[in-house]
């Protein structure tokens, strides 16, 4: 019987979705976000700004990959609660007051 048991809980474990849909859903805005606005600034700085120096826009590509890797540490941090957890308990400890 403990073998139907653990068999049944381990089909309810696979069945169930390991991680949030909201994770996978950022983590896909963030991956596409990661290839089409570098090389989509890459090329319009160059043809646009610069005026053929790829230098300097690949300087600008470099910087806005590191925005999109900057804004998914964000995301990601405030996600776990670890720098929206503090404001959260404050509004819990002003309700139970």
């Amino acid at each position: 019987m403990s073998t139907v048991a653990s068999s049944s809980q381990a089909a309810q474990a696979a069945a169930a979705p390991s991680v949030p849909p909201k994770v996978v859903r950022a983590l896909a805005i963030f991956t596409i976000a990661m290839v089409t606005a570098p090389l989509s600034s890459f090329y319009l700085s160059v043809n646009f700004i610069f005026g053929g120096n790829r230098q300097w826009a690949g300087l600008v590509a470099a910087l806005v990959a590191n925005v999109v890797v900057i804004g998914y540490v964000m995301f990601a941090w405030n996600e776990d609660g670890l720098l929206g957890g503090k404001a959260e308990n404050e509004e819990e400890t002003k309700k139970s007051k």
